[in-house]
C-alpha cells in the first residue's frame, strides 16, 4: 500500500527534526539521549505500521539485529584495541534507524554516514593538522545523513527494493 503524500511529509519533517537534535545533541556532548533514540524508533515504527502492518514484524527483526551487528562490531573493536570506538549511542541509533528503512538500504546508509564522517575528518586533519586525526568524532550526526539519505532514496526516488 502507498502511503499518502501528506503521511510521508508529516513524517519526513518529525525524522528531520529527531535527526536534529540528535545531531546537535552528540556533537556538543558526544551523547545521544535515550528519549530522542526512542522517539526516533517509535514514529519509525508507527509510520511503518500505519504504511504496513504487515511487514512490522520484519521491521523489528530488522532492527533487534541491527543492534545486535553493531553491538558486536562495538564489543569486538574494543576487545582488540582496549578503546571503544562506537558509542553505545550510535549502537542504538543504527538500531532506531533500521526501523525507517528498508533492510537493502542499511549498506547504504552506512556507507554514506562512513564516507561522511571520513571526509568530515579529513578536513579537519586538513584544518587543524594530523592530531586532529586522533581526536574523538561524534558519529551520531553521520548516521543521521546517512539515514536522511536512505529515506529520500526509498520514499523520494522509489527505490523501496520491493522487499517488504
Amino acid at each position: 500500500m502507498a502511503a499518502h503524500p501528506s503521511l510521508v511529509l508529516a513524517v519526513t519533517i518529525a525524522l528531520a527534526a529527531v535527526l536534529c537534535a540528535i545531531s546537535i545533541a552528540d556533537f556538543r556532548r558526544q551523547i545521544i539521549p535515550d528519549g530522542l533514540n526512542l522517539a526516533l524508533a517509535g514514529i519509525g515504527l508507527a509510520y511503518q505500521m500505519a504504511t504496513e502492518a504487515d511487514g512490522l514484524p520484519v521491521h523489528i527483526l530488522f532492527a533487534a539485529a541491527t543492534f545486535a551487528a553493531a553491538w558486536l562490531i562495538r564489543r569486538g573493536h574494543f576487545l582488540m584495541t582496549g578503546r571503544i570506538g562506537l558509542g553505545l549511542g550510535d549502537v542504538k541509533m543504527l538500531a532506531a534507524a533500521a526501523c525507517w528503512i528498508s533492510p537493502l538500504l542499511l549498506p547504504v546508509l552506512l556507507f554514506i554516514a562512513s564516507a561522511s564522517a571520513l571526509l568530515f575528518v579529513g578536513g579537519q586533519v586538513v584544518a587543524a593538522g594530523p592530531a586532529a586525526a586522533k581526536a574523538r568524532v561524534a558519529f551520531g550526526p553521520f548516521i543521521a545523513i546517512g539515514l536522511g539519505c536512505s529515506w529520500a532514496l526509498e520514499q523520494f526516488a522509489g527505490l523501496d527494493m520491493g522487499l517488504l
